[in-house]
């Protein structure tokens, strides 16, 4: 949706009022190495076109409205009145207002879009847009640690960190809580998603009792973004489960990757990039366990003339494709995975943000 056509449905579902209105946005965060859902590893992401965008204006009298263009209902919490706690306003929404404001009743009106599909998250695009909402609404200061801090609330904050930190053009490396952003060079190039029923493993437990054990005997490491291959070698009985030590050991060499491909982007060097995911993706089939629905997907597309580089993200691939083999890319790889598999997948089509 078109700015003007955002700015046409607010006036239409509020009444009139000379109170500047505010602008934030946030799209969906696209690790394309390294991993944000494992807490302390470290990734380089980049934030996508499908997005949240959110308008909203401050109002008096204590009264928060919350609008979707996809829903003619308004949802509203009066900060005057106790009682209304979580009636009228999603708890998420409440919590964030009550973060930021601490205690100042605020008063707001609020509508979003959300391009987002259904088969991808969208709470933390929605969650740091509401956050970086407020906190205009408010004159509030905040850096982007604090931002993503409010926004995550008891989640883990290296997703809204990297996504607070993400810039139009621009992949965000994220290690130990510290964002760099480096240039991203990918005119010609459009990010094509596919994503399938089957479900990913859960390895996060896994992952956080072998990095204890790591710990145990290297106290100096507290975090997967510190873990080397070397380090691994060195005490080959280190990690008791066998499918623990390949997630280390993929995540190891993945530390080495970033390494390298973040020394070739601060020379606009995207090429090594897309060389060092598709190594990703190599190592994670060896290494991560994956399911045959996704492997299918991603081997599909790797061998698919356009696509230039590929790994798995979301229950499925994130890809990297020339603009004029997009259309072509997507034909054959959804032909192929019905023909094998027995249904499409979903496929989302994206330039960075």
């Amino acid at each position: 949706m078109k700015m003007s056509e955002l700015k046409e449905d607010f006036y239409k579902r509020y009444e009139t009022s000379c109170n500047y209105l505010h602008f934030s946005a946030n799209g969906i965060l696209c690790p394309l190495l390294g991993y944000t859902e494992f807490e302390t590893a470290q990734s380089l992401s980049c934030s996508l076109s499908m997005r949240v965008q959110m308008l909203a204006r401050s109002l008096d009298g204590g009264i928060l409205k919350v609008g979707s263009v996809a829903s003619d209902k308004c949802f509203s919490y009066d900060f005057t009145d106790p009682a209304s706690l979580f009636s009228g306003v999603d708890a998420e929404t409440v919590r964030i207002a009550t973060a930021i404001g601490r205690g100042r009743k605020i008063g707001a009106q609020i509508l979003y879009e959300c391009s987002i599909p259904e088969c991808l998250p969208r709470m933390p695009s929605f969650s740091l847009s509401l956050t970086q909402s407020i906190i205009k609404l408010l004159g509030a200061e905040a850096d982007i640690n604090k931002t993503a801090e409010w926004a995550a609330g008891k989640k883990p904050i290296y997703e809204y960190l990297a996504l607070a930190a993400a810039r139009a053009g621009y992949i965000t490396r994220l290690r130990d809580g510290v964002t760099k952003n480096l240039p991203l060079p990918l005119s010609g190039y459009k990010i094509v998603s596919a994503h399938c029923r089957e479900r990913d493993a859960d390895r996060s437990k896994s992952i956080a009792r072998s990095l204890a054990e790591v710990h145990r005997v290297f106290p100096s490491v507290t975090s997967l973004s510190q873990l080397s291959p070397e380090m691994l070698e060195s005490c080959p009985h280190l990690i008791k489960n066998g499918a623990a030590k390949l997630y280390m050991r993929h995540i190891a060499e993945e530390n080495e990757r970033i390494e390298r491909a973040a020394r070739a982007l601060e020379q606009c060097r995207v090429n090594v990039l897309f060389d060092e995911m598709n190594k990703s993706l190599l190592s994670a089939e060896r290494c991560m366990n994956i399911g045959p629905q996704h492997l299918f997907l991603a081997r599909a597309a790797a061998r698919t003339d356009g696509v230039t580089a590929v790994r798995l993200w979301q229950n499925g691939i994130a890809a990297i494709v020339e603009d004029d083999k997009v259309d072509y890319a997507i034909r054959e790889i959804s032909s192929s995975f019905e023909n094998n598999i027995g249904y499409r997948p979903v496929f989302c089509v994206s330039s960075t943000m």
